[in-house]
């Protein structure tokens, strides 16, 4: 298995000037130098939430700020520019055993469960994300939710279609014609992710690495899905946002009726009571609550621009 080592990325600025560029943020708790140009490195090369590097542009929304680790975020007029190495700050077996970041593949979990064949490799990504998003004007039925990939134009692409909190890729919950979904759980790591065949290390689920980032944050007490004070995934290509089984502010998910992907449209509103994005449609993804397993199918916004 190969490991891909951290290497320095330069991101390069649109020369029209109309991209605000984005400045160094150290990562909360960093203990190394998250100068710009490359990753600051822990003593054992392990890349972590403490040495990647992290760069917002001062004038992201709060909830970009706040809540996102190893990615670079600029701003335009309309839109929330991130982009990402694709690698995860954790520890997998996906890592290939050459990395500081390897852990063995669990298989206490069960015999069903099995490692797949892939290794993880950096796959940068780009996602541009409207600030005001535009509403196909959806009703989200059980008609629509079929789990089956080309069923429909309004399934999110296959391949990245969102960011988690911690830079890795999130994937619709469609498999690729020939897989099925509920098989390739049995393939995911410790933080319920895994890499496709070209590499791209990702998430379908509910997983304790974005709530990691809330914890190292200050945002969060405790990263066991289904169990954390507040549950913040990521964010999918369209600007729909991907909770957990509570809201931003740590409520029970509430408001709106949820449809059937886990999803509904109000305020995301913070534990102070501050409104960070307001009249957004999300979704929660709470498999241990007996709520939605996987990510959304249905794309509820217009655009998707990767």
């Amino acid at each position: 298995m190969r490991f891909v080592p951290p290497v320095a990325v330069l991101v390069a600025l649109a020369a029209c000037g109309s991209t605000t560029p984005p400045e160094v943020t150290p990562d909360a708790g960093a203990t190394g130098d998250a100068s710009a140009g490359g990753d600051a490195s822990s003593s054992s090369g392990e890349r972590t939430l403490a040495s990647c590097e992290t760069q917002i542009a001062t004038d992201a929304p709060e909830i970009f700020r706040a809540y996102f680790r190893c990615v670079t975020i600029e701003t335009t007029a309309d839109a929330i520019v991130i982009s990402s190495r694709a690698l995860p700050p954790h520890k997998s077996n996906y890592w290939g055993q050459g990395s500081p970041n390897y852990a063995p593949f669990d298989t206490s979990r069960g015999a069903e469960y099995r490692a797949n064949p892939n290794t993880l490799e950096e796959r940068a990504f780009k996602l541009t994300i409207p600030k005001t998003p535009t509403s196909r004007g959806l009703t989200v039925t059980a008609a629509l939710i079929d789990g089956q990939v080309g069923s429909s134009q309004l399934e999110y692409p296959l391949g990245v279609a969102g960011v988690a909190l911690d830079s890795v890729a999130i994937f619709n919950p469609l498999a690729r014609p020939g897989d099925d979904i509920e098989a390739e759980k049995f393939t995911f790591d410790d933080y319920n992710a895994h890499p496709a065949p070209e590499g791209t290390y990702h998430y379908h689920t509910a997983s304790k690495g974005p709530l990691e980032v809330l914890v190292a944050g200050g945002l969060a007490a405790q990263a066991s899905p289904g169990g954390g004070d507040v549950e913040l995934f990521g964010v999918m290509c369209d600007g729909t946002f991907v909770l957990g089984c509570t809201e931003l502010d740590g409520s029970a998910p509430g408001g709106a009726a949820l449809d059937a992907q886990g999803g509904h449209v109000h305020d995301l509103t913070n534990k102070t009571g501050t409104v960070l994005v307001a009249d957004r449609y999300h979704v929660h993804v709470c498999p241990s609550g007996g709520g939605r397993k996987f990510t959304p199918e249905i794309q509820y916004y217009s655009a998707c621009s990767r």
